[in-house]
């Protein structure tokens, strides 16, 4: 890292201090293809799946008898509510961790 600028410095093809390029470093952006998820047609087209296939799920909970063995699991859309507030404490654990674990940016070049 330059300690000038506190940018990386930048590596040119010719410097001979910097490693070879692989091929798709190499490649241009108008060069490399588009990818499957670059059309907005097929990343369309994955939500509508994800969302009808949510759908069809939250459906069957209302029709498919369980044998249940906690009382809340007869609560209607249970299990639906029990994962969403799991992933909601689960972002908020992380936020705390992130403070707990974040070093600074020159962590690793202080020395």
């Amino acid at each position: 890292m330059s300690h000038e600028t506190g940018h990386p410095p930048l590596l040119r093809g010719g410097d001979p201090e910097a490693p070879p390029l692989s091929h798709r470093a190499r490649m241009k952006d108008s060069d490399e293809p588009p990818g499957m998820w670059d059309k907005t047609e097929n990343t369309r087209r994955l939500f509508r799946v994800l969302y009808a296939a949510c759908a069809i799920l939250v459906i069957l909970d209302l029709v498919v008898h369980r044998h249940a063995e906690h009382p809340w699991e007869h609560v209607v859309e249970f299990y639906p509510l029990y994962g969403f507030l799991g992933i909601v404490i689960l972002v908020i654990a992380a936020k705390g961790l992130r403070r707990l674990a974040m070093r600074p940016e020159d962590y690793y070049d202080a020395g």
